[in-house]
């Protein structure tokens, strides 16, 4: 099914995974007009924290961490 939607793109594109990286990937193809399918196992934005680590500290600042274009 997935295959199939892909497919059925002009210039087929799949980003696999929706985390930060995909998601800033899929966010900098829409601003651009490129059409793309972004898979991802779970729930989106979900798996940090239902499956790696009990609690999340960045030790960064915020700015450096945010998606892009997100307040």
């Amino acid at each position: 099914m997935i295959l199939a939607l892909v497919e059925a793109l002009p210039n087929p594109v799949l980003v696999i995974g929706a985390g930060q990286a995909g998601l800033t990937l899929s966010h900098a193809m829409t601003k651009l007009g490129l059409p793309h399918l972004v898979v991802e196992r779970g729930r989106v934005g979900e798996r940090w924290w239902s499956e790696r680590w009990d609690n999340l500290h960045f030790q960064t600042p915020n700015d450096l961490v945010r998606l892009p274009d997100f307040p």
